[in-house]
């Protein structure tokens, strides 16, 4: 797979909204975006920040339920404890299909194959703490 960078930014939590807002503007309407970092980087937390820039309420991590969904336009998966043949057997996969930005933890690279030669539009949120920080990278997949 290829990657191009579209954002890039070092960004404290207080001023993660602006970094919400920024990436919201970046991603089209419909989108797979998987997120990327180690254990509390703060995937979840900016997946929270961008349901509430999208006055869509607030958002809770999907560790247990596997699922979030807000107004059924932004969909909030966590994979951790699953793997690729339990994504198929729960029909998660068809989940992909409904329009709305969907954000993926731990989307493993099966899973992206998979989706990108379904000819989805997928993107790439890494996030790296640095000190006082994060880092957020923003990336199209197979651009």
């Amino acid at each position: 797979m290829k990657y191009q960078t579209l954002y890039k930014k070092e960004a404290s939590l207080d001023e993660l909204e602006s970094v919400a807002k920024d990436i919201i503007t970046l991603l089209p309407d419909s989108a797979i975006v998987a997120l990327s970092g180690n254990l509390a980087s703060g995937k979840t937390t900016l997946v929270s920040q961008i349901v509430k820039s999208l006055n869509l309420g607030s958002a809770t991590s999907p560790t247990f339920s596997l699922q979030q969904i807000y107004e059924d336009r932004v969909f909030h998966y966590d994979f951790y404890r699953i793997d690729f043949n339990e994504i198929i057997e729960l029909g998660l996969l068809e989940e992909f299909e409904k329009e709305g930005l969907h954000f993926v933890e731990w989307a493993d690279e099966e899973l992206l194959t998979l989706l990108s030669q379904a000819g989805f539009e997928l993107y790439k949120i890494t996030i790296t703490p640095k000190k006082s920080k994060r880092e957020y990278i923003l990336e199209v997949i197979n651009a």
